[in-house]
């Protein structure tokens, strides 16, 4: 049984290119895939047509808001090679926006988002088109009630989510490389596609002129079908199937659920139908009750926050090591002391043979015999008054005796005066 209520009136594709019946096919499966999303907003389109531009980037064309759409079906350089059926939906989706926006704004974004989700949901829900359903579940004769189109319809989803639960399936494109980011990943796709869609657009990029010669030629190159009517009972089963993807987003919004309409067609502002959390392709959440329908907050008790105690200070650390011989605080890069060149972590009671070791050995021992010969006891009696020293003028004053040995002022060794160094650590004694 047909029905005269057609959304998209009449074809035209391009004869003379081949695969000519398959781009026919292409253009009906397109109108079918989108006729549900038409049909709640009252959009119709007077001729959906093929056309092969030669601006290779040139993907879709809206003429007079809608009564013409024009969508390229073929790749650039090979006019038998057909472009994917999802970039040629998207395109569609793309178009039909531009019959409510002109400008690529912000509302026409959050439009074309709608579109999108609401497709997708479709999908989700079974829907690939006109003819979804297999031959044994087609009906023949008179034309089904509603309720028995929502019964098929919902049939159809359940079966469509016990096939794809669990399945682990992919819609379209490849693996993430490993160690990609996911979410750059995705963010990238959704950017990609839409920045070839956007430059594609013929509506941003061409004035009126140009846009009418271009229909006009797509119009003369072009072999026009007029569409058939329309299935009642495929359209009865589109139509419960899109009330199925209401039916959630009436679930998530409530009562401040907007459905589309020829009036309002983003409805509540672009929710999404995908089933997920979130509040949409453009991020809008549903609106919030004023405050006569909230309900009066009720007494929470008094809490107090615990004390927490403050975190006590660490002294900050030093960066480096100290030698074990010398003390001398050296880099954390040096592997040995820069004063007494002994290695890091060294215990300084292990003795450790060196080129200089015999000799420095020597001078110690030199320099300690020298002070015991030096050194007297000298015993004062303090019971008796000290004897005063008789003054000679002849006399000259007694020189003051010198010290033999001398000691390092970095490392602290003693050496004898004779040695201008420290057999230390190398160091020029102070003063002669």
């Amino acid at each position: 049984m047909a029905e005269h209520d057609a959304l998209v009136l009449s074809y035209s594709h391009l004869a003379d290119f081949p695969r000519a019946g398959d781009a026919l096919q292409t253009l009906k499966k397109v109108a079918s895939i989108v006729k549900p999303i038409m049909r709640a907003r009252g959009w119709k389109v007077r001729e959906l047509a093929e056309f092969y531009p030669d601006q290779a980037n040139l993907l879709g064309l809206n003429v007079n808001r809608g009564q013409r759409i024009l969508i390229r079906l073929r790749y650039p350089g090979d006019r038998s090679l057909f472009l994917p059926l999802e970039q040629v939906v998207d395109t569609m989706l793309h178009e039909l926006s531009h019959i409510v926006f002109g400008p690529h704004d912000g509302k026409f974004h959050n439009l074309w988002n709608q579109l999108r989700d609401e497709h997708e949901g479709l999908v989700r829900k079974g829907y690939t088109g006109e003819g979804f359903l297999s031959d044994g579940h087609r009906l023949g004769g008179g034309r089904i009630p509603m309720h028995e189109a929502r019964r098929l319809a919902r049939a159809a989803a359940e079966k469509r989510r016990t096939l794809t639960a669990g399945s682990g399936q992919r819609l379209g494109g490849m693996v993430p490389r490993p160690g990609s980011d996911i979410r750059r990943t995705i963010v990238g796709a959704i950017e990609r596609r839409n920045s070839s869609t956007l430059q594609g657009c013929g509506n941003t990029n061409h004035n009126d002129r140009e846009i009418q010669q271009i229909s006009e030629t797509a119009t003369r190159n072009g072999f026009r079908t007029q569409a058939e009517e329309d299935a009642a009972n495929e359209a009865a089963i589109a139509q419960a199937l899109w009330e199925l993807v209401q039916e959630e987003e009436k679930q998530r919004y409530g009562n401040y659920y907007v459905p589309p309409s020829a009036q309002n067609p983003t409805g509540n502002g672009g929710g999404s139908v995908m089933g997920g959390g979130g509040y949409g392709s453009n991020g809008v959440p549903p609106p919030i009750p004023g405050p006569a329908s909230r309900p009066p907050p009720l007494p929470r008790p008094e809490t107090r926050p615990p004390v927490v105690a403050a975190p006590t200070p660490r002294p900050a650390q030093q960066r480096g090591w100290t030698c074990n011989v010398c003390t001398l605080h050296n880099p954390a890069t040096y592997l040995s002391c820069e004063a007494c060149f002994s290695e890091r972590g060294q215990d300084p009671q292990r003795q450790v043979w060196t080129p200089n070791a015999e000799k420095r050995e020597r001078q110690r021992a030199a320099a300690a015999a020298s002070t015991n010969r030096s050194s007297t006891v000298e015993t004062i009696d303090l019971t008796t008054s000290p004897t005063r020293p008789t003054s000679n003028p002849n006399h000259g004053a007694v020189a003051p005796a010198t010290a033999s040995t001398w000691n390092c002022s970095f490392c602290g060794t003693t050496m004898e005066k004779q040695w201008w160094t420290c057999s230390t650590c190398g160091k020029m004694k102070d003063s002669s």
